[in-house]
C-alpha cells in the first residue's frame, strides 16, 4: 500500500482551496489520495447540498452575557447554500461528463434554483421533476402516481450531493452545451454553475471500450498511480471517502455507473463469494486468467465503502456472485442492476404484460431503434460490447416462458439523430379461434431525459431501504421495476411493468411501518391527545440551590451502550476441586456482567454534585442525560434479574433507559440470558462456568433494530397537524425531545466473543450508529476475549490488522479503541520486554497500527503500569468533529493511580470503567459558567474516611490535595490564555513567545487589563490559584519577572453588582466550549477506574465528577487549553 493512499499530500493542504463541512480550510479527510488536488479541490460546489446547520459558532454552549438563539434548520436554496448534513444523501455517477450525468446535474440544479427558461419556440418553461415518481405527489382520489407525500422519509433530489468521474476531461457544463440535448435557454443559465463541478479521474482500459472513445479519453488515473487493479480500488475508495467528506454526506450514497457499455466479462461468473472477488482484485491479470472490466472496481469501491452500486449499463457486472455477496454481508447496501429500463423497453414489459392479461398469445415482437448519442457511438464501434447489449434486450421476457414468442431487436447508429431516441415496435399475437391481433407503438424521446429519472429514483429508494437496513433480497426485487433485466437476488421476478410496480409499493409501505414503530396516530386525533405523548421518564425536581456546572455533554447527549451482557451469580467460600460429591457454598450475590453492565454502572453514576434525598424526588443532576443499554436478553428469569440490575445502575440519577431492550425481549420470547456461575474458593481460586446464551447468536441486525428504534423514536408517530393549534404542535415537539434524547456516543464492548457481530457487520453497526448521532457522535470499541490463537510470535502489519476477522473492517469507523496491554500483544504480535529499556517504545510501535488503520484515538491500559493513550492526526479528526481538536496528534502516559494503603481492590471490569470514563472526558465540554462555591461534599465512606485520617494530604485515590501556591499577575494570566496561539506563531521560541505577547499586552486597552487584574486577585485570594504543573509556572517565571508597569491590587473595590457580572461575564466565555487536554481526560478515566476497582467505593450509586475534574485537570507541556 503506497503512503500516497493514506495520507494528503502537502500540495492537498497546502493549496487552501480544501475547505471542510465545518469551514476550516486546508484540512483533508484520511484516505485522500495524491490526485485530488488535481480534480476535486471545488467538488460538489453548487451541488454540495449535504450538510447539516451546525452548532453556532462558539460551540453547543453559549457564553453567560446573553442567551442563545435557538438555530432554525432552514434550507437556503441558492447557489451559495452549504451542504445541509442531516438528512442527505449522495450520487456518485460513472461517466459524470455523459449525456445522462450533465443532464441530471442541470436538471437538479433547475429544480434548486426554480429556474424558469424559454423552450425552442419561445414557449415558457419551469423546472419540474417528472418521471421521479420519489419526488411527485399522488395525483386523484385514487392515489397512485407519486410516493413523495405517501411516505416519510424520501429525500429531496434537490438537496444531493452529486459528483463522480469521467475519462473525458471536458467539464460537465460545457459537455451539456456540447451535447445539445436540452433547450439552450435552459444550458445557459445552468453552465458556468455545473463547470464548478470538479470530475475525479476514472478507471481506463481500453480492452473495455470501444475504439470511438480511445481518442478523448485523456482524464484516467496514471500508471504510477494506479499500476494495477488493487492500487486503482483504493483510489477510487479515497474519492469516495473524499466526496462525503467534502458533501457533508451523513445519509446514504449510491455509486450509479452511467458510462459506456462494456463487453461481458466471463471471469466474474466464477468469483463466487466476496473473499473470492477481493482475492482476484489483488492478484496479477496473469493469476487470475484474464483482465477485470473497470465496472466491477466501481461496484466493488462501492460497497466496501458502505454505498449501494446501481449498474445502468448492459454488461454482466451485477451477474458477479461475489459481488452480490459482498453486499449481503453488510446491512443496507445494495448492489441492483442490470441496464436502465427508461424508454421502449418499459413499453414492451407493460404491453406484452397487457396482451397477457387480455388472454391473447404473444407471438411476434419485433423493435427497432436508432439514435446518435455516445454511448450508441460506442455501440457501434464494438461488436462485444453491442452484444452484451442485445443481451439484456431479448432476455427481457425470459421468466414468463413463452417459448413460441419470437422476439427481435435491431438498434441502429444514426449521428443525425443525436439523443432524439426514435423506436417502432410491433406486436403480433393470437386471439379467439387462433385468429391474429397486432399493435404497432411509435415512441420519440431524449434518451438521457428518459433515463435520469430512474437514476434519481434509484438514488433515493437506497437512501430510504438504507436507513431501515432492509433486508437486501427484498429491495432487489422492489427496484426491479428499474432494470431491463433485474440480476443478482432479484433475477427471475416478473418481468410485467405493473406487477413490479405492485412489489416496489409492497415494500416502501412495508419499510415505511416499520421506521414508524407499526401504526401511527390517526388523523382526527385531538390535541389533547397529542399533548400526551410525553416522555415515560419520571420527572423529578433539582434542588432550588444547585450551583451552575462548569463541565457538561453538550445537548445532554445520550450514550448508547452495546454489546455483551450477562448476570455474574458470585458464589461464596465455595468447596471443591472437582469429582462427583456434593459441593457447598456460603451464600450468593449477582451483579450485571459483561461490557453492557459495567459500562452503564459507570456512566450512570457519574452526576454533578453531591447526593440528595431522594424521599422529595430530588436526584443529583447526572452527567449523561440517558444511558441506554441494547444487548440480548430473554424473557426468563435471569433475564429479569440483568434488567433489574441494568436499572439499578441508574438508580441515583434515573438515567438508564430500558425500554427498548424490554421491547426486543418480547420479540425473542426463547431467547435465553446468558449466565457465569462464578464460584470463589476460601484458598483465593476463582472458578467460571459461562453460558453465553443469546450473545452466540446476538446479531448486526438487532443492533440495528433498536437503533433505528432508538432514532424513530425522536419523529415520533404520524400525525396530522392540520387541527391543531400552534401551542399543542409545540408541546407535542417539546414531549419528543424529552421522549428521545439526542444521541452522542456508541459504546460498542466484547466483539470478540460476539460471532455476528464481527467484521462487516460491526462496520455496519458502528456505521449505523453514527447515522443517528448529532454531528456523527463518537463510536468506542472496548475489547475484552481476544483470542490467544492470533498470537504467532511475529509483529502484524498493518495490513494484516485490516485484513482482521473481527476487526478490520470497522477500524476506520472506530473513534476511540480501548485493549489491555495482553489484547494489545494479542492482536499485534508485539513482543514486551517487561521492565526493559524499549518496553515503552513497542506499545507505541503496536498502538500506531491501529492509528495507520483509520482508529482515531488508542488507549492501552497497562495494570500498575499506568495508561498509555495516543491520537491520529487532524485529518482523522475531521471526520469525527466530536472528537476534541486539542487532541490531534498527542500521546500521553499516565501512571496508575496510587490507592491508599490497605485498600481492598477488584479489578473486575476496571478496563470497561477506564473507556467510560474516557469517552465522557472527551465528550465534556466547558459551559462558560463559573462555579465559585464547591457543593457539599459527599457523605464519606468508612475507606475513605480512614485514608483521611491516616494519609494527610492525600484523597481516596491517593493524589495529593495540597495547593502548591503560585502568585498570578494580570500579565501570566494573560499569557496563560494566548500561549497556545503564540507557541504555534513562533515556533516554540520562547523569546519571540514573550515579545509578541508583551507587544499584544501593551496594546490591550485598560479595561481589559483591570478585567485580567480582578481576575489574578480572584484566583489569588479565593482559589489559591490553579492546581498546574511546577514545571508550567517555572517556565513562565521569567516572563512574568520582566514585565513592568503593570498595575496589580487584589484588594481592588468591588464593582457595581452588574458590571460585575457583566465583567465575570467576560472573563469566562474565553473558555467556552472548551474541551479536556488528553493528559486530564486520561487522569478523569484512570479516577472513574479508581472508584469502581476500589471495593469502598465500587457499589456507590453516585460519583461527583466535579471531584473528580478537580483532581484531572492539569496543564500539559505549557500552558496549553485546557
Amino acid at each position: 500500500m503506497k503512503p500516497s493512499r493514506l495520507k494528503p499530500s502537502p500540495r492537498d493542504t497546502a493549496s487552501g482551496g480544501l475547505r471542510s463541512p465545518t469551514g476550516k480550510a486546508g484540512e483533508s479527510p484520511a484516505g485522500l489520495p495524491s490526485h485530488h488536488h488535481e480534480a476535486s479541490s471545488e467538488v460538489g460546489s453548487v451541488f454540495s447540498m449535504a450538510s447539516s446547520y451546525r452548532h453556532q459558532s462558539n460551540g453547543p454552549f453559549a457564553p453567560p452575557t446573553s442567551a442563545p438563539e435557538k438555530p432554525q434548520p432552514v434550507l437556503v436554496k441558492d447557489s451559495q447554500h452549504k451542504p445541509k448534513t442531516l438528512g442527505s444523501f449522495g450520487v456518485l455517477i460513472v461517466g459524470l461528463g455523459g449525456a445522462n450525468g450533465t443532464t441530471l446535474l442541470a436538471g437538479v440544479l433547475a429544480n434548486r434554483l426554480k429556474m424558469d427558461w424559454h423552450g425552442p419556440k419561445g414557449e415558457p418553461m419551469t423546472a419540474n421533476y417528472y418521471g421521479c415518481i420519489t419526488q411527485l405527489n399522488q395525483k386523484g382520489v385514487h392515489g397512485g402516481v407519486g410516493y413523495r407525500d405517501k411516505v416519510k422519509g424520501l429525500a429531496d433530489a434537490s438537496m444531493a450531493a452529486i459528483g463522480g468521474w469521467d475519462i473525458r476531461p471536458t467539464k460537465p457544463g460545457d459537455a451539456l452545451y456540447q451535447q445539445q440535448i436540452l433547450d439552450y435557454d435552459l444550458v445557459r443559465q445552468v453552465r458556468d454553475e455545473m463547470n464548478k463541478v470538479k470530475v475525479f479521474r476514472g478507471v481506463y482500459d481500453p480492452r473495455f471500450i470501444g475504439p470511438s472513445q480511445h481518442e478523448t479519453a485523456t482524464h484516467f488515473l496514471s500508471q504510477s498511480e494506479a499500476p494495477n487493479d488493487s492500487e486503482a480500488l483504493k483510489c477510487l475508495r479515497a474519492d469516495i471517502r473524499y466526496f462525503k467528506w467534502r458533501n457533508g454526506v451523513v445519509g446514504h450514497t449510491t455509486v450509479i455507473w452511467s458510462a459506456s457499455v462494456e463487453p461481458n466479462c466471463d471471469l466474474l461468473t466464477q468469483l463466487t463469494t466476496a473473499t473470492d472477488l477481493l482475492e482476484a482484485i489483488e492478484l496479477t491479470e496473469q493469476e487470475r486468467g484474464g483482465p477485470l472490466p473497470p465496472s466491477i472496481l466501481y461496484a466493488t469501491a462501492a460497497l466496501l465503502e458502505g454505498c449501494s452500486f446501481i449498474n445502468g449499463g448492459s454488461q454482466n457486472t451485477v451477474s458477479c456472485p461475489g459481488l452480490v455477496d459482498l453486499a449481503q454481508q453488510q446491512l443496507g447496501v445494495y448492489c441492483l442492476g442490470t441496464d436502465f429500463k427508461a424508454g421502449q423497453t418499459k413499453f414492451k414489459t407493460a404491453a406484452l404484460e397487457y396482451i397477457r392479461t387480455m388472454g391473447l398469445t404473444p407471438r411476434v415482437v419485433a423493435s427497432s431503434n436508432h439514435l446518435g448519442n455516445n454511448d450508441m457511438r460506442n455501440l457501434n464501434s464494438a461488436k462485444p460490447a453491442a452484444e452484451a447489449k442485445l443481451r439484456v434486450k431479448h432476455n427481457i421476457f425470459a421468466p414468463w416462458q413463452e417459448d413460441q414468442l419470437d422476439h427481435k431487436v435491431s438498434i441502429m447508429f444514426t449521428e443525425f439523430i443525436n439523443d432524439d431516441k426514435r423506436d417502432f415496435v410491433e406486436y403480433t399475437s393470437l386471439g379467439f379461434l387462433g385468429q391474429p391481433h397486432t399493435m404497432v407503438t411509435y415512441t420519440r424521446a431524449s434518451d438521457s431525459v428518459l433515463c435520469v429519472p430512474l437514476m434519481i429514483d434509484g438514488a433515493v429508494w437506497c437512501d430510504y431501504f438504507a436507513g431501515r437496513s432492509w433486508p437486501f433480497e427484498k429491495v432487489a426485487r422492489a427496484l426491479s421495476y428499474l432494470f431491463k433485466v433485474p440480476e443478482g437476488s432479484a433475477k427471475g421476478v416478473d418481468p410485467g411493468f405493473f406487477r413490479q410496480m405492485q412489489e416496489l409499493e409492497k415494500e416502501v409501505l412495508a419499510a415505511h411501518e416499520y421506521k414508524a414503530g407499526g401504526g401511527s396516530v390517526g388523523s382526527a386525533v385531538s390535541s389533547k391527545a397529542v399533548t400526551k405523548v410525553a416522555s415515560n421518564k419520571k420527572r423529578v425536581r433539582i434542588r432550588p440551590d444547585e450551583k451552575a456546572t462548569e463541565w457538561a455533554i453538550p445537548h445532554n447527549a445520550a450514550i448508547i451502550c452495546a454489546g455483551l451482557a450477562c448476570v455474574d451469580m458470585q458464589l461464596f467460600h465455595a468447596t471443591g476441586g472437582g469429582g462427583e460429591q456434593i459441593e457447598s457454598f456460603q451464600g450468593e450475590r449477582s451483579i450485571g456482567g459483561g461490557s453492557v453492565s459495567m459500562a452503564c454502572k459507570n456512566l450512570a453514576r457519574l452526576c454533578h454534585g453531591a447526593p440528595l434525598d431522594d424521599g422529595y424526588m430530588q436526584v443529583a443532576p447526572p452527567v449523561v442525560n440517558s444511558v441506554i443499554p441494547i444487548c440480548k436478553v430473554g424473557c426468563d428469569g435471569t433475564g429479569d434479574k440483568l434488567v433489574k440490575l441494568l436499572e439499578e445502575c441508574g438508580e441515583e440519577c434515573r438515567n438508564v433507559d430500558t425500554k427498548f431492550i424490554k421491547a426486543q425481549r418480547v420479540k425473542d420470547k426463547d431467547t435465553r440470558t446468558a449466565l457465569a456461575v462464578l464460584p470463589i474458593y476460601d484458598d483465593g481460586r476463582r472458578g467460571c462456568f459461562f453460558d453465553a446464551a443469546g450473545n452466540s447468536d446476538f446479531s448486526a441486525v438487532e443492533v440495528v433494530n433498536v437503533l433505528n428504534a432508538i432514532s424513530s423514536t425522536s419523529s415520533g408517530p404520524s400525525v396530522d397537524f392540520s387541527h391543531l393549534s400552534a401551542d399543542d404542535i409545540e408541546n407535542y415537539h417539546a414531549d419528543l425531545e424529552q421522549m428521545a434524547p439526542i444521541c452522542g456516543a456508541f459504546l460498542f464492548g466484547y466483539p470478540h466473543l460476539l460471532p455476528m457481530i464481527q467484521g462487516e457487520r460491526l462496520l455496519q453497526v458502528l456505521l449505523e450508529a453514527r447515522s443517528g448521532m448529532i454531528d456523527g457522535g463518537i463510536t468506542a470499541v472496548d475489547l475484552n476475549g481476544v483470542p490467544e490463537e492470533l498470537f504467532n510470535g511475529r509483529p502484524r502489519t498493518a495490513h494484516e490488522l485490516r485484513m482482521d476477522p473481527v476487526l478490520g473492517a470497522a477500524l476506520e469507523q472506530v473513534d476511540i479503541l480501548h485493549c489491555n496491554e495482553d489484547e494489545l500483544v494479542l492482536l499485534t504480535g508485539c513482543e514486551l520486554d517487561e521492565g526493559g529499556q524499549n518496553e515503552e517504545l513497542v506499545v507505541a510501535q503496536a498502538a500506531n497500527l491501529f492509528l495507520e488503520c483509520g482508529v482515531a484515538v488508542v488507549a492501552v491500559t497497562r495494570g500498575k503500569k499506568g495508561s498509555f493513550v495516543t491520537c491520529n492526526d487532524a485529518a482523522r479528526f475531521q471526520r469525527t468533529p466530536m472528537l476534541p481538536e486539542a487532541w490531534i496528534d498527542r500521546t500521553t502516559r499516565v501512571s496508575s493511580v496510587d490507592l491508599p494503603p490497605g485498600t481492598v481492590i477488584n479489578t473486575n471490569g476496571a478496563g470497561d470503567a477506564f473507556t467510560s470514563g474516557l469517552l465522557v472526558a472527551s465528550l465534556l465540554r466547558h459551559t462558560g459558567m463559573s462555579v465559585q462555591d464547591s457543593p457539599p461534599s459527599a457523605p464519606k465512606s468508612d475507606a475513605s474516611s480512614a485514608v483521611s485520617g491516616s494519609t494527610a494530604g492525600r484523597s481516596m485515590d491517593g493524589i495529593s490535595t495540597e495547593k502548591k501556591k503560585k502568585m498570578m499577575s494580570p500579565y501570566t494570566l494573560y499569557m496563560r490564555e494566548n500561549y497556545v496561539t503564540l507557541k504555534q506563531q513562533c515556533n516554540d521560541d520562547k523569546k519571540a513567545i514573550f515579545s509578541m505577547c508583551h507587544e499584544m499586552w501593551e496594546n490591550e486597552t485598560p479595561e481589559v487589563k483591570e478585567l485580567y487584574e480582578r481576575r489574578a486577585a480572584e484566583e489569588n485570594g479565593e482559589d489559591q490559584g490553579n492546581e498546574m504543573s511546577m514545571r508550567v509556572m517555572d517556565d513562565m517565571e521569567a516572563l512574568d519577572d520582566s514585565t513592568s508597569g503593570v498595575s496589580f491590587n487584589p484588594h481592588q473595590a468591588a464593582r457595581p453588582d452588574e458590571q460585575q457580572q457583566q465583567q465575570q461575564n467576560l472573563l469566562t466565555a474565553h473558555m467556552t466550549n472548551k474541551s479536556l487536554n488528553l493528559e486530564s481526560a486520561v487522569q478523569f478515566a484512570s479516577l472513574v477506574a479508581a472508584y469502581h476497582i476500589d471495593v469502598s467505593t465500587r457499589e456507590r450509586t453516585h460519583v461527583d465528577v466535579g471531584q473528580l475534574l478537580k483532581k484531572s485537570i492539569v496543564y500539559e507541556r505549557g500552558l496549553e487549553e485546557i
